[in-house]
């Protein structure tokens, strides 16, 4: 079987949702990919904007005021967004 560059490439954009956009709700996003780094409260925002087709502004901060998303000590011993129904199962024992 061979494989293209180019098919790679679109393989790997859709495994990441980079491709096609979404208009799924950050919740959503964050529930597909088991998290996002949010060492930095802007790079969660970055992460999950440029997955959307139209992104709104202060989405993260807004679910994470409501504790729909949670920034806790998880993958890899940095802080993520996680959702916060499974935020348990995130941060481990």
């Amino acid at each position: 079987m061979k494989v293209t560059h180019a098919q790679v490439v679109a393989w790997r954009l859709r495994q990441q949702s980079l491709a096609p956009r979404t208009d799924a709700p950050v919740e959503e996003l964050v529930a597909r990919s088991a998290g996002v780094q949010a060492q930095v409260g802007s790079a969660a925002e970055l992460a999950l904007s440029v997955r959307q087709k139209t992104p709104r502004a202060g989405a993260v901060p807004s679910a994470l005021a409501a504790r729909a998303l949670v920034r806790t000590w998880a993958m890899r011993g940095k802080l993520a967004a996680v959702l916060g129904a499974r935020v348990a199962w995130a941060a481990g024992p």
